[in-house]
């Protein structure tokens, strides 16, 4: 696998696609996405909302190929799972569906992200909403750590490995505190209104 990966990464943007599709559709790679995203936008800077746009894709895509797996037969993949785990994520996804594909994508592990995919098919979240959740927490993360890159240069790698908890908790807490803001204001107006 590792020769893989170094190969997808000779290829640029095409091989952070590739790289990025197959990581989220359950293929693992060895360092992931976030190596080669940060290896790019080191060296071409100027590209760096475009390799972000680039994984933030492809990793939606891959994440759409577990959706769909959850979604025709996710109940066998699901056996296999701790049955606390499976209630828990399940509950939170039936909560809300979005911010809980929000957080999935943003946390860092070991939030189980791929059963929050599955999951998702499970129970039958709109598959537009599925995808824009995943697509926006992706472009959040990737655009975050290809920001990083330009700014830190090499340093970028092991300041990511040393706060990555930390900074992806503070993501995945503001787009919860986003989200329940909303919600409190779109409640308040209802009641307003009514």
């Amino acid at each position: 696998m590792d020769g893989l990966r170094d190969t997808l990464l000779l290829l640029g943007l095409p091989g952070l696609f590739l790289i990025a599709l197959l990581d989220s559709a359950g293929v693992p790679l060895p360092g992931g996405v976030d190596i080669v995203l940060l290896l790019l936008a080191w060296q071409q800077p100027s590209l760096f909302l475009l390799i972000a746009l680039t994984a933030a894709v492809g990793s939606t895509l891959g994440c759409l190929v577990l959706y769909r797996v959850g979604l025709t037969g996710g109940e066998v993949a699901m056996r296999r799972l701790d049955p606390a785990k499976r209630e828990w994520v399940t509950t939170k996804v039936r909560e809300n569906d979005v911010l809980a594909m929000l957080v999935a994508v943003l946390a860092p592990p070991p939030l189980p992200t791929k059963v929050f995919m599955l999951v998702a098919g499970c129970v039958r979240m709109p598959w537009a909403r599925f995808a824009s959740a995943v697509f926006v927490g992706r472009l959040i993360r990737f655009g975050a750590e290809a920001y990083l890159a330009v700014r830190l240069g090499d340093q970028a790698l092991a300041t990511l490995q040393r706060h990555y908890p930390a900074i992806g908790a503070g993501l995945a807490l503001t787009v919860a505190l986003y989200v329940g803001v909303r919600w409190l204001r779109k409640r308040r107006a209802l009641r307003s209104a009514g």
